[in-house]
């Protein structure tokens, strides 16, 4: 089985099932989103949804915690449309303490049935935010949690990251995009924390997908990021830098199916 451990409802729905089907994914562990750039049709219209985006979570425009829940049911009502395609994970704020972060939990994710918490998008120097979530997380199913681990996320957050990880050892972990340019490092912890694995999507160099990949092909979890990125292109790139059919199994699918018991 391939699944895309890591995409964004990407609209309209219907095409994302039909490129699935063209591509040969067999399910997508989809994630909530604030915004949709990929209806802009020019770069102006993309500036004007990242300025939103950048809006909304200085508290500029409108209430973050509001733009939450309200991706959390466009993000149920596209698993409902087609449930036997999509798994979800439901982003939760930061900063709420650990009795909002559990009520919200509860309402948000584990009602809905999604399987895991995420994406965190944190800035930089803010990685204790997520202790709260971690405790939230270990007393509803022990969630799996996704964190973004690229620009602004730096290696001491990474490194922090790591830590609160390994005092949750129950909880699986998944860190984002390789680790970004402190790929080696993160690497390096990833392959030391048994909860820790790491995400493919946003690769920025294949030279760095092919080192991570075949040296710790059991802690990588193959991603694509829609439509931030492209689900063809992704998957030749694990195929194709994967030194043996066993390690392209195990990041295309193997992985993220053991870890949510698919």
């Amino acid at each position: 089985m391939i699944i895309d451990g890591h995409s964004h409802v990407t609209l309209p729905i219907e095409e994302h099932i039909q490129l699935m089907d063209q591509v040969g994914i067999d399910k997508t562990i989809l994630f909530s989103t604030t915004f949709h750039p990929e209806l802009a049709n020019n770069a102006q219209e993309v500036k004007e949804k990242m300025k939103y985006l950048n809006d909304l979570l200085a508290g500029k425009k409108g209430s973050m915690l509001e733009a939450r829940k309200a991706s959390i049911m466009e993000l149920v009502n596209a698993i409902k449309q087609y449930p036997n395609r999509y798994i979800g994970f439901g982003a939760v704020p930061v900063g709420l303490s650990l009795n909002e972060t559990k009520e919200y939990i509860e309402e948000n994710i584990v009602r809905n049935n999604l399987a895991g918490v995420g994406e965190f998008s944190l800035g930089a120097g803010q990685a204790h935010l997520l202790e709260v979530i971690f405790e939230a997380a270990r007393e509803y199913h022990k969630l799996p949690i996704w964190i973004h681990a690229f620009n602004p996320f730096t290696l001491k957050d990474i490194q922090e990251t790591v830590s609160i990880a390994n005092q949750f050892p129950e909880i699986p972990v998944i860190l984002g995009h390789l680790g970004g340019t402190n790929w080696i490092e993160t690497m390096d912890m990833v392959a030391e924390t048994p909860n820790l694995y790491l995400d493919t999507s946003a690769f920025y160099s294949t030279f760095v997908l092919s080192t991570i990949i075949n040296e710790i092909p059991e802690k990588c979890i193959f991603g694509v990021d829609m439509p931030y990125g492209d689900l063809e292109l992704s998957k030749q790139a694990i195929l194709k830098y994967a030194k043996t059919s066993d390690i392209s199994k195990a990041v295309l699918g193997d992985n993220i199916a053991k870890i949510l018991n698919i």
